[in-house]
């Protein structure tokens, strides 16, 4: 799969964080950016302007950060109350990188789930497909992560 969206090259330049988190930040952002498959650790590296090795040094692999990103953005969506109506851009990452790995990429996306979740994983899987109709909704203004099916 080629990585046919619009780069975005800008670096994490937070003085506060320290390189765990910004390789975390930049890995959140690359894989809802490309999906799993169309991340590599270099663009991770090069956001988080950091060496390659740093990322092995944190996170030993893209599977490890992949597992963060997609435990983050299912806590974020189906724990609290956001609103993205706000950040258009970020909403769309977020159902871009949902669909992508809901229907392009189900196995990994699945067995993630069952690592992070294993007794809820199922419930977890329906409550994020529920929350992509709502949000892609026409009648849909706002998206809440309060989803309960």
């Amino acid at each position: 799969m080629g990585n046919t969206k619009k780069s975005k090259s800008k670096q994490i330049s937070n003085p506060g964080l320290n390189t765990e988190d910004k390789i975390l930040q930049a890995a959140y952002t690359v894989f809802l950016l490309y999906g799993y498959h169309g991340t590599i650790l270099q663009q991770i590296a090069s956001k988080a302007n950091v060496n390659k090795s740093a990322i092995h040094y944190y996170y030993r692999s893209k599977e490890k950060l992949y597992k963060i990103v997609v435990r983050l953005m299912t806590d974020l969506i189906l724990s609290t109350t956001f609103n993205y109506s706000s950040d258009r851009e970020r909403l769309k990452e977020a159902t871009w990188f949902l669909y992508t790995e809901l229907y392009n990429n189900r196995i990994l996306f699945e067995y993630t789930m069952k690592e992070l979740y294993p007794d809820d994983w199922q419930n977890k899987i329906k409550d994020l497909a529920i929350w992509l109709q709502v949000c892609n909704s026409p009648l849909s203004f706002t998206c809440t992560g309060t989803v309960k099916s």
